[in-house]
């Protein structure tokens, strides 16, 4: 089994395709994390360092701010569009270090590790779509190159090959994942300043802020994002099973991870049943410190479960199809 797995490894890792797509991730990772370097504005960006005396430094900032929009709000001339966007921000920036005073908690410069590390967690649909397609040809290429008989012939069994299929997508998806976060600590190390607290502050979906300890909020966004993307490569390998079809398992994949999310909001203003597609629960960021779920009422243990059983029947149907079919016709 573990050459089996080894086999499909090797034959997806080492394609060129593949080098491609490790590069534009790590790219795409790199640039996101140096942003803030590439397009800072000094006059409307000060990337401040607190040191010991933090409290009379967000104090001071905060006067500056408050005068800074009451010159904005309060000009004689009409009010630009551009000076609500600043008066906005700036209002935004307040009530962040309000907080940090309220609560006892050091503000990180603006350009920290923390911000860095959570920000590239948007990158996930990213590696959604890249996941998606090594999935949708992982036995549909099979079929149209004729390869699979080669497989067939040997002496393991239609479950095992297949198997091992699935393994070696699980373990291209953590790669493609953990990548994003290699580069971006790569970077970041040098371009940005390391957090001396555990504490991290945030906006929640209701609009205040809250903290956590970092660790543990980073590592419920990693473990939230690898289910999420669990699910969408099942998806994908399933319809490529069935299907034998590349193009209309990539379709539709691609399908439900834009249309399903927009569709799902829909329909949970109709119905409470809702909350029990797929698109509702695979989601789990929804359950972090701050956030809410799809549709009110639903608990983690509750999308657990239903993802759960959602993969079980789509691993289900992709052994069934796999070992019943005359796939050798």
């Amino acid at each position: 089994m573990l050459n089996l797995v080894i086999n499909e490894w090797n034959k997806v890792f080492f394609r060129k395709n593949n080098y491609v797509t490790l590069i534009i991730i790590l790219v795409i990772s790199s640039l996101l994390s140096l942003m803030p370097l590439l397009f800072n504005d000094e006059a409307a960006f000060e990337d401040i360092s607190y040191g010991m005396d933090w409290q009379d430094q967000a104090t001071k900032q905060i006067d500056s701010l408050e005068k800074e929009n009451t010159k904005l709000l309060t000009s004689e001339s009409e009010v630009s569009f551009v000076d609500e966007v600043t008066a906005s921000d700036n209002q935004v920036e307040i009530e962040r270090l309000n907080y940090h005073l309220k609560e006892g908690i050091k503000p990180p410069a603006n350009n920290n590790l923390y911000a860095s590390l959570i920000g590239t967690s948007r990158l996930n649909i990213l590696i959604g779509i890249f996941v998606t397609l090594i999935a949708s040809a992982m036995v549909s290429k099979e079929f149209s190159m004729g390869t699979i008989k080669l497989l067939l012939i040997r002496s393991y069994s239609r479950s095992k090959i297949l198997t091992s299929k699935y393994i070696a997508v699980l373990l291209i998806t953590v790669t493609y994942y953990m990548s994003l976060y290699i580069a971006t600590v790569g970077v970041s190390l040098f371009t940005s300043e390391i957090n001396l607290t555990s504490e991290y502050v945030y906006l929640s979906s209701d609009g205040t802020y809250m903290h956590s300890n970092f660790w543990m909020y980073f590592l419920g966004i990693l473990a939230s994002n690898i289910v999420y993307l669990i699910i969408i490569a099942t998806i994908a390998f399933t319809l490529s099973t069935i299907s034998r079809n590349m193009s209309l398992s990539l379709g539709i994949t691609l399908g439900l991870l834009f249309l399903g999310p927009p569709l799902m909001s829909y329909l949970a203003t109709k119905t409470d049943l809702a909350k029990y597609l797929l698109m509702a629960n695979w989601n789990l960021t929804n359950y972090l410190p701050g956030n809410s779920p799809s549709v009110g009422g639903m608990t983690l243990s509750f999308s657990l479960i239903l993802n759960s059983l959602y993969l079980v029947f789509l691993l289900s149907i992709t052994y069934y199809f796999f070992n019943k079919k005359d796939i050798l016709a």
